[in-house]
């Protein structure tokens, strides 16, 4: 069954007798525009959705901006890995390695532990224009979204957090795509932290997050009835790429390639592998490309 929904947004809470924070994304037709643009099968389309509520999480912590944050997965499974990016004005893209698991996405149901595989290398960079702010590398073992989030704030930033992201499919489509998080602040309630664990281990927040429950419901479903909330902050599939960037590409390749593109009779097709748009570029691009060089 279909689920209602909102537009894409991220929404904050704060409860200021545990001193708990909780952020909640909406990033359902981002993922929904994606699985799209990359043609990807039902497995990859679902693995990328949880990634990218995964992302828009991480970028709740973006402050300048020009800030984006990245999240890359290097996967034993036969997905091979995946990149998911957030920018701080709200824009979301990514991609998985491989876009199509047939074994996987023949079966009756969708197995995305399978797909991940038992281990991988996660990297998270928060980069601004040129610059990078911050990097983590770290190993994880199963391979996990959720998880992998979790272990990026506990032992690279000391921030302790429970971290739940769902992404469900209906008739081999992306059907939602959310996450939830919740952060212990400096001087909070620790014992009423550790209790939000349950919630979070025994698929309540789960099934708060596939039936589209809204942020205030499931604070109080945690036991945070004096939150106070922020205005909700949109989200969306954007992309930086262009015609300008393709030709500066292009620009950037050896002579030798460059006439080899020209030898053919037809234009040249360049696809970005962030958001799966193509662009067609014409013979007078290359030879003025040329014509420069020399």
């Amino acid at each position: 069954m279909i689920m209602s929904k909102v537009a894409d947004c991220r929404m904050a809470a704060f409860s200021p007798s545990a001193k708990i924070r909780v952020v909640q994304v909406e990033v359902t037709d981002s993922a929904r525009e994606l699985e799209r643009s990359h043609l990807c099968g039902p497995t990859a389309g679902l693995i990328q959705a949880e990634a990218l509520a995964g992302v828009a999480l991480l970028g709740a912590d973006l402050a300048e901006a020009d800030e984006t944050v990245t999240l890359r997965m290097k996967a034993s499974g036969p997905l091979a890995g995946l990149l998911v990016e957030a920018a701080a004005d709200g824009g979301l893209r990514g991609y998985t390695q491989v876009k199509v698991l047939n074994d996987l996405d023949a079966a009756e149901e969708l197995d995305t532990s399978a797909a991940l595989g038992d281990f991988a290398e996660v990297q998270v960079i928060r980069s601004r224009p040129g610059k990078v702010i911050n990097s983590a590398l770290f190993e994880m073992s199963p391979a996990s979204v959720s998880r992998g989030l979790e272990m990026f704030f506990k032992q690279s930033l000391q921030r302790p957090v429970w971290v739940q992201t769902s992404a469900l499919a209906y008739g081999a489509f992306i059907d939602s795509a959310r996450g939830l998080m919740a952060e212990l602040l400096p001087d909070g309630n620790a014992d009423v932290f550790a209790d939000l664990e349950a919630s979070f281990s025994d698929n309540t927040v789960l099934d708060c997050l596939e039936a589209s429950t809204s942020i205030k419901t499931i604070c109080e479903t945690l036991g945070l009835a004096d939150c106070t909330f922020e205005a909700a902050r949109p989200l969306r599939f954007a992309c930086r790429c262009s015609v300008g960037r393709v030709e500066g590409m292009l620009a950037t390749l050896p002579t030798k390639d460059i006439r080899a593109m020209l030898a053919k009779t037809e234009p040249v097709q360049v696809f970005c592998h962030m958001c799966g748009k193509g662009y067609r570029v014409a013979s007078p691009c290359l030879e003025q490309i040329l014509r420069d060089r020399e």
